[in-house]
């Protein structure tokens, strides 16, 4: 290798780490161990990709005495804001499938551990209801910033 490659090799690395740092992430979260005993998560997994502002959610459909049927539940990235401890706040709202009546709101935000809360809207002639309010749930999350 003559120094001319090596130059290019190292100019071409430089690039390739530079935009890896500019690009954005991703964070996966399953529900923390820790949560009150014999607590059901209807969310089984969140996976966050701030790059293209999706949410894809691994969520339990319906559950009987023996069995789950599992499902998914697709989001938008509404907001991602930056705090003063590092982690962003994510804001996320669920696409509704047809038929689907309701809209399903996400904060998901770290406050000593990752807390989801969730509220779920429903529209009536176009006028957004409240339809209920579920206790934050606490999930352990994992970032990957490969983008």
């Amino acid at each position: 290798m003559n120094i001319r490659t090596i130059r290019r090799a190292c100019q071409l690395l430089l690039l390739l780490s530079a935009a890896g740092s500019v690009s954005a992430g991703t964070i996966a979260c399953v529900p923390s161990p820790g949560g009150a005993a014999g607590s059901f998560h209807w969310i089984r997994r969140i996976a966050i990709d701030e790059h293209s502002r999706t949410v894809n959610m691994d969520i339990v459909r319906s559950r009987t005495k023996d069995t789950e049927t599992m499902g998914k539940m697709r989001a938008e990235l509404v907001n991602m804001e930056g705090t003063s401890s590092g982690e962003p706040v994510y804001l996320f709202n669920s696409i509704p499938a047809a038929g689907d009546e309701v809209t399903n709101l996400f904060k998901l935000f770290k406050s000593g551990e990752w807390q989801l809360a969730r509220v779920g809207v429903v529209f009536v002639n176009k006028v957004p209801a409240l339809r209920g309010v579920e206790p934050t749930m606490s999930f352990d999350c994992k970032r990957s910033d490969l983008g």
